[in-house]
Parts: C-alpha cells; sequence; structure tokens
C-alpha cells in the first residue's frame, strides 16, 4: 500500500537533539485471536534532507517503509512518501523532526521491525531496526496495552493519522525524550477485559505515577474513579514535568477493580534532557579517583563491569598490570557512549542508577546486591515490563516472574526462594544465554517434592 502524503510544517515538532539520525518506537494494541495492532513510530530530523528549490520555494521528497521480519523474511510492510516545504533552508535547525506514524495489523509473534528512510533528492538512505513482541493479549482478565508518550496533545474537529479516540489529536514522540520545551508529557493506552454485567462495579480506578529509574516516586496522582464505558477504555492523561531534572523516568498507569480483585500496571521509560545535565551528572555520576585505587580496589571496581565487558575486555584486565587496569575502567563507558555529543554518558548513567538500586533493593548480610541472581538480572536487562509475585503457601515457595517485553521479543526470568531465607534464586529464563529449565515448577513446590523428580 502506498500513500503520497505532504506535511504541513505545524506538525514539526522541536525536541531536544540526542540522536543523529531518525528516532523509531513502536506501541501494540489488542486486535483479535490472530492479530495485534501494531503502530510504529517515527521522528525524522529535517536535516537529512535536501531541500531543492521549487516554486519559490524549497521541498524534500522523502520513502520510507516499515516491515516486520522473521527469520530473515518479511512478514508484513507498508511504504509511503511524504513531501516538506520550506520558504528558506536557513529556517531548518538540528530539533525540528517530522513526526510519523503507520498502523499495521501483525500477527502475534516476535518480529524485527525495520525501518528505512530514503531522501528521494539525495538518494540517501537512513535504517533502523528493534525487535518486537507482538504478544498473545489475554481475553479473559484485566490487561493493559503498551503506552503511547508524546509532547503535545489536543482536540480536533479533522480526523487525521495521529487522532485517537475522543477527537484528540496525539503526535507520537518516538525519540521518548523531552526538553525544557516540553512542560508536559501525555500518556495513551487501552484498557482490556473490565468485567461488565449483573452484579459488576460500574466503575474502575486509575492511577498515574512517574518514577526514576529506581522506581522512586516522584509524582503521583490519588486513585481516580471512572465510570466503564463497557468491557474496554481508553486513557489519555497529561502530566506537568516542567520541574522535573534531567534523568531517565517511568510513567505509570496502574488499573484495578476493586470488587474484582483484579489490578494491572503498565508503564513506559522515558527520559528528560536539559540544561541542568552537568549537575546530573554531578549527583548521580559516582565519582572514583582511579589513581588512588590499590589492584584489589580496581577488581572490586571492575567485578559488575564483567556483566558488560566483552570476552576480550575480561581477558585484557586479567592479564593487566596496574595502570593497564586503570586505563581499561577509565575507557570503559566512553566506548559505550551511544551519542558523544551529549554531555551526559547515557549508558554509564544508566549503569550508575540500576547499581544504587540493586544495592538498596537486593543486597543482604550475607551477598551484596549486584551478586545476587535479581541483582544480577537487573544490573543487565534492567527494569521488568511486568513482575508476578507470588508468595509462600501450602502448595508453593514464595516465588516471583519477570516479563521482559522488549528484547529478544520477550523473555522471561523466574526466581525462586528455595531456601526459606528470602533469597530468591533464578530457575529458569527464556533469555539467551541464561539458565533454561523447562521443568522449573518443580523448585516451587514446598521442601521435598522437588526432590521427589529424582527417584
Amino acid at each position: 500500500m502506498k500513500a503520497k502524503i505532504s506535511f504541513l510544517l505545524l506538525l514539526l515538532i522541536s525536541i531536544p537533539s540526542i540522536a543523529a539520525d531518525f528516532d523509531l518506537d513502536y506501541a501494540v494494541f489488542r486486535g483479535d485471536e490472530v492479530n495485534d495492532v501494531v503502530e510504529v513510530y517515527l521522528m525524522i530530523p529535517r536535516i537529512l534532507f535536501d531541500f531543492v528549490e521549487s516554486d519559490g520555494a524549497y521541498r524534500s521528497s522523502a520513502y520510507v517503509r516499515v516491515a516486520f521480519a522473521f527469520d530473515d523474511t518479511v512478514r508484513q510492510m507498508k511504504e509511503w512518501s511524504f513531501t516538506d516545504r520550506v520558504d528558506n533552508p536557513n529556517q531548518i535547525t538540528d530539533t525540528q523532526k517530522i513526526p510519523e506514524i503507520v498502523t499495521i495489523n501483525v500477527p502475534k509473534g516476535k518480529y524485527r521491525i525495520i525501518a528505512i528512510v530514503m531522501d528521494l533528492n539525495s538518494k540517501k538512505t537512513f535504517r533502523k531496526e528493534t525487535d518486537i513482541l507482538v504478544k498473545d493479549f489475554a481475553f479473559d482478565k484485566l490487561e493493559l496495552s503498551d503506552i503511547q508518550l508524546s509532547g503535545q496533545a489536543s482536540r480536533t474537529e479533522t480526523q487525521n493519522k495521529f487522532s485517537k479516540y475522543f477527537n484528540y489529536d496525539i503526535i507520537p514522540n518516538a525519540s521518548n525524550i523531552y526538553g525544557d520545551q516540553n512542560p508536559m508529557i501525555y500518556a495513551f493506552c487501552e484498557i482490556y477485559n473490565l468485567k461488565t454485567g449483573a452484579g459488576q462495579s460500574e466503575s474502575y480506578q486509575v492511577q498515574y505515577t512517574i518514577t526514576n529509574i529506581n522506581d522512586k516516586i516522584i509524582q503521583q496522582n490519588e486513585w481516580l474513579t471512572k465510570k466503564k464505558p463497557g468491557a474496554s477504555a481508553v486513557e489519555i492523561k497529561g502530566m506537568n514535568i516542567a520541574e522535573l531534572n534531567s534523568g531517565l523516568y517511568n510513567f505509570k498507569i496502574a488499573v484495578k477493580e476493586e470488587n474484582a480483585g483484579a489490578e494491572t500496571v503498565g508503564f513506559k521509560r522515558f527520559y528528560i534532557a536539559k540544561n541542568d545535565q552537568n549537575k546530573l551528572m554531578a549527583d548521580v555520576m559516582e565519582e572514583v579517583n582511579l589513581s588512588a585505587l590499590s589492584e584489589k580496589e580496581l577488581i572490586e571496581l571492575f567485578n559488575p563491569l564483567k556483566y558488560y565487558a566483552t570476552d576480550k575486555e575480561r581477558k585484557m584486565f586479567r592479564k593487566s598490570n596496574v595502570e593497564g587496569k586503570r586505563n581499561i575502567i577509565n575507557n570503559f563507558w566512553k566506548t559505550r557512549d551511544s551519542d558523544p555529543i551529549t554531555p551526559l554518558n547515557e549508558a554509564e548513567f544508566e549503569y550508575q542508577q540500576r547499581m544504587k538500586y540493586v544495592a538498596e533493593q537486593f543486597s543482604s548480610p550475607q551477598r551484596v546486591g549486584w551478586k545476587t541472581d535479581m541483582g544480577r538480572v537487573f544490573l543487565i536487562y534492567g527494569q521488568p515490563s511486568e513482575i508476578e509475585r507470588f508468595p509462600s503457601s501450602l502448595e508453593t515457595k514464595p516465588y516471583q516472574i519477570w516479563y521482559y517485553y522488549e528484547f529478544e521479543g520477550g523473555a522471561i526470568f523466574v526466581f525462586v526462594d528455595k531456601s526459606g531465607f528470602g533469597m530468591m534464586e533464578l530457575v529458569h529464563s527464556t533469555a539467551r544465554n541464561e539458565l533454561q529449565d523447562e521443568a522449573w515448577e518443580r523448585w516451587i513446590r514446598p521442601m521435598g517434592d522437588s526432590d521427589n523428580d529424582y527417584y
């Protein structure tokens, strides 16, 4: 399917310039039993395109293709073109970005999204890829769709590709980056499987929360009670972020039906980049005087970095003298800075935040946080998309299942308190290079039951 779209300059969005090429994001919404509805969002800098003089103005032309691939085979694809116009090329800045959106019905499963943008004037081509799990939504329990974030939402009388329910235009921010010029952040999601009918409440409750990367509450609304429009509902909510400092945050939406005993929570990560980033780094980034550390202290500092280090880096560190070890640690995050142009090294920042979190949440008198199974998983993969917690009962030991929807097309980690002393151990995962045990449920049985599997 091809469509030609001419963009109005009013659709240009000015956001902090962090990525060098275009941004790619998506949200998955429930469809039918076979397909889900996937919205793919692009944010394309105007500076990528050559503007050619035409009819007293300057115009660019672009071609866009978005494909869903599995095993090197394209399963779904859409392509279209658009034009942009400017009176003077000097008006174009590196913060101006063109939002794009495409909606595709995709069969449930794991895919790789491949997005290609071509400048039809210069023939330059730009490409972005990301993994996606088109998940199998339930039809019998309370669930949320993915959350779409935006810096711009307004009512409209004219329907267009950005229009949502209730005549709202929600312009997607595929970068999920907000700055001084974005005092508000808007979230949109769908709610599924609200209980209706005889004996059911006519309302549900919803709460909006912004947390930092360590899940500390920064802003939180009171629980709001809303009338059920039916078995499904939509949520559009704006929150003021003008006073938030630079950093990584989560926008959380919690929904519950008290009489049905059902509750579900979804979140979306976003980043605030302001002029206070130097202060942020001073407050968050752990400054270490490497020259004052002994070899033993350097080894202790490098140990948690082994989760991120390559085989070559680990081998070099092991064989290096004291000065060599200092150099390896000093350069470790410099080589992992996704955007060296910005003053904040995002990779190191997130590592420091995760280290603080695992130290606070998973440490015990016997073991520091990053050495625990939960601490290691959190340090490597970050905050789970969803956590199911199962307390101790007559039938099972305490255990948790962590779900990650945004890598490898979706992965789970199962932790069990085998000993009964609060130490959660990893017993199974579907992630590559992690412990896999399809018979993991034997570990949640009370003491003695799991041993019977071996006799």
